[in-house]
C-alpha cells in the first residue's frame, strides 16, 4: 500500500504542475473561463487523489497495529534479541 500512496502523491504533484502551467498559459491569452476550468479540474483531481492516499495510509496503519498485536510477546518476556 505504500507504493500506491507514493504513486498517487506523484500523480497529484504532476497534475498540479500541469494544471498550473495550463492555467497560467490561459491567463496570458486572456481566457478567464479556461483558467477557471483548469483550476477546478486540478483542485478536484488533487482532492480525490489525496483522499485515496489518506485512505491507503490509514489502512497501512491499521495493518501495522494488527501485526504488532499479533506478534506481541507474552507478559514477562522481552523482545530483545538473545545474546550468545
Amino acid at each position: 500500500m505504500g507504493r500506491i500512496t507514493i504513486l498517487l502523491i506523484a500523480v497529484s504533484t504532476a497534475v498540479v504542475l500541469v494544471g498550473f502551467t495550463r492555467g497560467l498559459s490561459s491567463l496570458r491569452v486572456g481566457d478567464t473561463s479556461a483558467h477557471l476550468f483548469w483550476d477546478m479540474a486540478v483542485f478536484f483531481t488533487v482532492l480525490a487523489v489525496n483522499f485515496v492516499a489518506a485512505i491507503h495510509a490509514a489502512q497501512s496503519d491499521r495493518l501495522i497495529r494488527t501485526l504488532r498485536s499479533a506478534h506481541a510477546a507474552p507478559a514477562g518476556e522481552s523482545n530483545a534479541p538473545a545474546r550468545v
